[in-house]
């Protein structure tokens, strides 16, 4: 049985060559597939006249070739155009792997690894050109106007003219603000109420959590009882009531101090905020509340 190889978006490269510099000499290598070693000094040389090679961050490439800027093809930029906010290397291997493409052994395999990454990244645009809602259209639209380097190759890729025509409404990409619903100003929330907390209440809230037929424990009544004097209104700012409240294993704590707690949210429309020590009492606790 034979299976028709898998059907992709044919993209066109940049009629570009690739340039890897390393620390002495630099690797070239043409679209026909040369290679030459050439010293650094050659290397700025014939990428400053053009045309714009493939690389992998240029401006390290730029201070490697002893030159100030370095008109080129970043590979990084458009790995970063593709996927905003991703994580790469920035060297050759880390597009490699990031992309899935074979780490490169060595400077010309790295110069070779920059055609691939083309290619790779090229036919995820591709993939994108075919969905109308995307943003990368219009987006790549502005960035080539504004002299994008990488830009006449993403937009045909992306099936856009160079006057912008096939990019509808080719700015719609940055008016985000378009996507977000709608929403007004609120006014600050009230300040909490400040009632207090009963004794009686916190039992009789007690005996509403634990429901009929519960075992009747004294301790526990008595333990969300003194617990509820920390509920008590502030009589100087910034000086709240503090309870140190104790009780055995097995009395039932959590409930105990979960009683007056909910009394007071309810009574003044108010969180209460519980900090545990450990994890394994925050866990217990969301049981309780649930």
């Amino acid at each position: 049985m034979s299976h028709a190889p898998a059907r992709q978006s044919p993209v066109k490269l940049p009629d570009a060559p690739a340039l890897v510099a390393g620390v002495r000499t630099a690797i070239w290598l043409s679209t026909d597939g040369e290679v030459e070693a050439l010293s650094l000094e050659e290397a700025a040389a014939r990428a400053l006249a053009g045309p714009p090679p493939l690389v992998c961050h240029g401006p390290a490439t730029a201070r490697r070739l002893g030159v100030d800027h370095l008109p080129a093809l970043d590979l990084l930029e458009l790995f970063a155009f593709v996927h905003p906010a991703r994580f790469c290397l920035p060297t050759p291997g880390g597009l490699a792997e990031v992309l899935g493409l074979p780490l490169p052994r060595g400077p010309e395999a790295e110069a070779e690894c920059l055609f691939a990454a083309t290619r790779a990244l090229l036919h995820e645009l591709a993939d994108f050109g075919r969905n109308p809602a995307a943003d990368a259209q219009g987006v790549a639209w502005a960035m080539a106007r504004g002299g994008w380097t990488w830009g006449p190759s993403v937009l045909a890729v992306l099936g856009v003219d160079g006057d912008g025509s096939r990019a509808a409404g080719a700015l719609d990409g940055l008016r985000a603000w378009r996507r977000l619903g709608e929403w007004e100003e609120r006014p600050p929330e009230p300040p909490s109420g400040s009632w207090t907390v009963e004794p009686v209440e916190a039992r009789a809230r007690l005996v509403q959590l634990l429901g009929t037929g519960a075992e009747e424990r004294p301790q526990q009544a008595e333990y969300a009882a003194a617990v509820a004097a920390a509920f008590r209104p502030r009589e100087h700012q910034d000086e709240p009531h503090v309870v140190l409240a104790e009780a055995g294993t097995g009395v039932g704590k959590t409930l105990g101090y979960l009683a007056p707690a909910s009394v007071w949210a309810e009574k003044n429309q108010a969180p209460v905020w519980v900090s545990t020590f450990t994890r394994n009492l925050q866990r217990q606790l969301d049981a309780e509340l649930d």
